[in-house]
């Protein structure tokens, strides 16, 4: 797979990370937090809502115990997909193993369970695909941050991007699952979700849907 299909692939992260980056940078700046540390902040963390949460805390004078259980909390999530991505990671070394780790986000993670690689591509596509949504996320965050010192701009409304970037994902994602009962029950355990506390909802319903394809494993075929 050559490098110009690789960005084709990710063009939809792009335009959610992006834009979505730069409304960190602009909230980050706004609270009188450093350019240049929101722009190392988003190298290093790379977390998204967690970012979100650490300016948060930063400015409310949070304790680290604080920060690290609202932080663990937010991004639990990762282990559970992560699991399940495991073999597909086994054959990578070095950086490109690390950083594929360390860079598995939400939207990397539907991309590459949605995009079709061959297996011998794996090693060299994969760590390409997390460099570049993470390299969108910086450039994003530098954009806001920098450039939001000088502007004023009203950022409300753009968390709206990933809520959009996740229904396109789902609807491909549909398009390609051979049974469609697995998309009816993911509908049906995210209504669920809906009555849940909000700090107990994702962590529930992905118990519930990591039970449910561990049970019924040998019956679904994605």
């Amino acid at each position: 797979m050559k490098f110009i299909d690789i960005l084709k692939i990710t063009t939809p992260v792009a335009l959610a990370y992006i834009p979505l980056g730069m409304a960190f940078g602009i909230f980050a700046v706004s609270y009188e937090v450093p350019w240049y540390f929101a722009t190392l902040m988003s190298l290093i963390v790379y977390a998204g809502s967690a970012e979100f949460l650490i300016v948060a805390f930063i400015i409310s004078f949070a304790s680290i115990l604080e920060v690290f259980i609202a932080i663990f909390l937010v991004n639990l999530r990762h282990f559970f997909y992560g699991i399940s991505i495991l073999n597909d990671f086994k054959n990578l070394k070095g950086f490109s193993k690390i950083h594929s780790i360390f860079g598995l986000t939400d939207e990397t993670f539907a991309l590459l369970k949605l995009v079709d690689i061959k297996s011998e591509e794996k090693q060299k596509v994969y760590p390409i695909i997390t460099a570049l949504g993470h390299l969108y996320w910086v450039f994003g965050v530098f954009l806001g941050s920098f450039f939001g010192q000088f502007l004023k701009f009203d950022s409300k409304g753009l968390n709206f991007i990933l809520t959009a970037l996740f229904i396109v994902l789902s609807i491909e994602l549909y398009n390609k699952v051979k049974q469609k009962n697995i998309v009816i029950i993911s509908i049906f355990i995210s209504i669920f979700g809906l009555f849940l506390p909000d700090q107990y909802m994702l962590v529930i319903t992905l118990l519930i849907s990591a039970s449910i394809l561990i049970l019924f494993k040998d019956r679904i075929k994605i």
